[in-house]
């Protein structure tokens, strides 16, 4: 059985949605999904009530909210505990495709080397969103991934194409370092090697840390194209803003300094491109502007101190 495990904070109806895509299109593999409510601020709508009356879907309210890994981890939990051979994890904001989950068991049991399987990503307008990382990402990787926007893209294309591996044949299965957090497939003993995920991240970076715990224990991650899910991507952090990015220049610190043994010295100019960049938002959004206290408290917090 497939546990899957979706993450909720307040965004009920993206939700929703999600969980009527998999009863609607998921038709050939047992499953049970696993709500993992963040301690929203708002009741559950009647929509989300009439679906926790299905037998397949477990409500689980976590007290507080502790952010992405301590939620999904709850729910593995559980999951694990429960004796589901894969875990699925999905955001909210995830609609699945015909037999999507089904692909990305079919491939795990097909290949016992293989820990993790990430689906094809589709964009609500067609496009494909590639957000996978075809190679490790180091201090040089960000920096020159930072250039895409920039009068030096050029001088960067030829390593973009194989970071957000574009430069991969995307109707066949490849191996990359690691794939989005917003929706993937763990076998059972994977998840037993790599679980809990590490909770000192809120929010973002989840992936690359995945990646590095792959590595160490040995497990290959395959972006597999035969399963195809669409993503209305920033829909769960779209009311938090400010707090969202926070939470990303925070994790991006930490996972540098916990995974990739860097020294505040080389941190220095990315910490500073994103403040200024925070700064700039600040003087356009009241947002911003109102949680710039919070962010150098927070972001100066995991540069300064020790992992």
């Amino acid at each position: 059985m497939i546990g899957i495990i979706i993450l909720n904070y307040v965004t009920w109806d993206e939700t929703a949605r999600c969980i009527e895509s998999i009863f609607i299109k998921e038709k050939k593999s047992k499953y049970h999904i696993y709500l993992v409510d963040n301690a929203s601020k708002v009741d559950a709508p009647q929509k989300i009530k009439n679906l926790l009356k299905d037998t397949r879907v477990t409500l689980i309210e976590n007290k507080e909210n502790n952010g992405y890994s301590a939620g999904n981890n709850v729910g593995i939990k559980q999951a694990m505990h429960d004796g589901c051979n894969e875990i699925l994890i999905s955001n909210n904001d995830i609609i699945f495709t015909q037999n999507s989950i089904y692909e990305m068991k079919k491939y795990l049991d097909a290949n016992k080397n293989v820990g993790i399987v990430g689906p094809k990503i589709f964009l609500p307008n067609g496009d494909i969103q590639m957000i996978n990382m075809g190679v490790k990402t180091g201090l040089k990787e960000k920096y020159k991934y930072l250039l895409r926007k920039t009068i030096f893209a050029p001088l960067v294309k030829g390593f973009l194409r194989e970071f957000c591996a574009t430069d991969k044949d995307l109707t066949k299965p490849f191996e990359v370092h690691s794939v989005s957090g917003c929706c993937f497939m763990m076998s059972e003993e994977c998840a037993k090697a790599i679980t809990p995920f590490d909770e000192r991240t809120f929010l973002y970076q989840e992936e690359l840390i995945i990646g590095v715990m792959m590595e160490r224990k040995g497990y290959k991650t395959i972006y597999l194209p035969a399963s195809e899910i669409t993503h209305a991507h920033g829909q769960s952090t779209k009311h938090i803003k400010a707090f969202s990015y926070t939470c990303l220049v925070s994790s991006e610190l930490y996972y540098f300094k916990r995974y990739i043994n860097a020294s505040i010295f080389v941190l220095t100019p990315l910490y500073i491109f994103r403040t200024l960049k925070y700064l700039f938002y600040a003087i356009k959004y009241n947002d911003f502007k109102k949680n710039t206290r919070n962010y150098f408290k927070e972001t100066l917090n995991t540069l300064v101190l020790k992992n």
